[in-house]
């Protein structure tokens, strides 16, 4: 009995590393995106700042790579959080599907009420069942969101981390 006490123990300490690490990264990359996109604009404010001195600087083919690279990172980061999408909608669906299998169990309790104090013992149990199936269902939905989430910052990171190392050797 000690050592299945040990194992759950040991299992609950490895979830609880995933989640601090998952977290960490998450973290991580926030910080990346937000310094990164700090220095991109402060470089390419710079740019813009002297081709308006020197309208010759107008050329710099980093103008044209700004909103190409923007349009085609946000089309990688819509469709990586698209691939994550069908999570959301089958807990969706087995939320409804379940609720409308717990009316047809409640509804024969409820018709064969025969006293007023039944009718709200079963409702009672049917609102408090509802409840927990509502936190459930959200609980799930938090994390195929978070995993939508982290799956759209991947490319806007890339990019990122990628835009301000190349400016940075090019100031």
């Amino acid at each position: 009995m000690k050592r299945h006490k040990r194992k759950k123990t040991s299992s609950t300490t490895a979830k609880a590393t995933r989640t601090i690490r998952k977290k960490l990264s998450q973290a991580k990359v926030a910080h990346d995106v937000a310094t990164g996109s700090a220095e991109t604009i402060a470089h390419r404010t710079a740019l813009i700042g002297r081709a308006m001195a020197d309208p010759a600087g107008l050329s710099n083919p980093e103008f044209a790579t700004m909103s190409r690279e923007k349009i085609f990172v946000g089309g990688q980061a819509a469709m990586a959080m698209m691939q994550r999408m069908g999570g959301a909608h089958r807990i969706w669906t087995d939320f409804w599907f379940q609720q409308m299998q717990r009316t047809w169990t409640v509804l024969p309790q409820l018709a064969g009420s025969q006293t007023p104090a039944r009718v709200i013992q079963v409702a009672t149990a049917s609102a408090g069942t509802l409840m927990s199936d509502w936190m459930v269902f959200w609980m799930k939905a938090t994390s195929v969101s978070e995993a939508m989430a982290d799956a759209g910052a991947k490319p806007i990171h890339r990019a990122v981390v990628s835009n301000a190392k190349r400016l940075g050797r090019a100031a």
